[in-house]
């Protein structure tokens, strides 16, 4: 553990200039999503409101099937992740995980802003327990993944700048690769988490907002 620790320290510290923007991207992209709350016109905001609270009325009087969710969960995230480890694997294309990271931050954004004005306390408490929890996974996870594809990437390039031949590229890809399968596995305990213990709160805390 205290060796994973001082790895992790090191890549971070190695990386810090990707990291930071990875992470700025991230929050512009929330402060837009909050942004765009204010911004919607009335008669959207109040339709947004009215599917937001018909969702928490099915949510609460249905027994939703877990597995679905876990499914759906994991399938929209993989295919972004997927999108990730492709973008980082064509070289040129791997400044392009920046925007989505920076989608997801609209997302939570948009979805925070939007509970918070809509529900106020209540809403806090469902983004605090049924919305934080999965997405510190979730954001963790798409934010190591940027920092992987676009060291994998400058890396590729300087080899080539510097005309570095000892470099073994299959190998090299061979780890870009397999760190992408940790963070698929990461995933799959955050949609778990979404599909089985989120909506335990979410029941607890909607049924005080309908």
């Amino acid at each position: 553990m205290y060796k994973f620790i001082d790895l992790l320290k090191k890549h971070i510290k190695d990386n810090f200039f990707i990291y930071a923007t990875v992470v700025l991207c991230f929050l512009i992209g929330i402060s837009v999503g909050a942004f765009t709350v204010k911004v919607v016109d009335k008669h959207q905001k109040e339709e947004l409101f009215y599917y937001l609270r018909n969702f928490f009325e099915i949510f609460h009087n249905s027994n939703l099937n877990s597995f679905n969710i876990l499914k759906q969960s994991f399938i929209n995230n993989f295919q972004l992740l997927s999108l990730s480890w492709v973008l980082g694997a064509f070289i040129i294309t791997a400044p392009l995980v920046l925007i989505i990271i920076g989608f997801k931050g609209f997302v939570i954004g948009f979805t925070i802003g939007l509970l918070i004005e809509e529900f106020k306390f209540w809403g806090a408490l469902i983004i605090i327990f049924g919305i934080l929890p999965q997405n510190i996974f979730i954001i963790s996870i798409f934010t190591i993944a940027s920092v992987i594809s676009l060291t994998f990437a400058t890396g590729f390039l300087k080899s080539k700048i510097h005309k570095i031949k000892t470099i073994n590229f299959s190998k090299v890809f061979l780890l870009y690769s397999s760190r992408y399968g940790v963070l698929l596995a990461l995933l799959l305990i955050a949609c778990l988490i979404e599909a089985y213990i989120a909506p335990i709160f979410i029941r607890l805390i909607v049924k005080n907002v309908l």
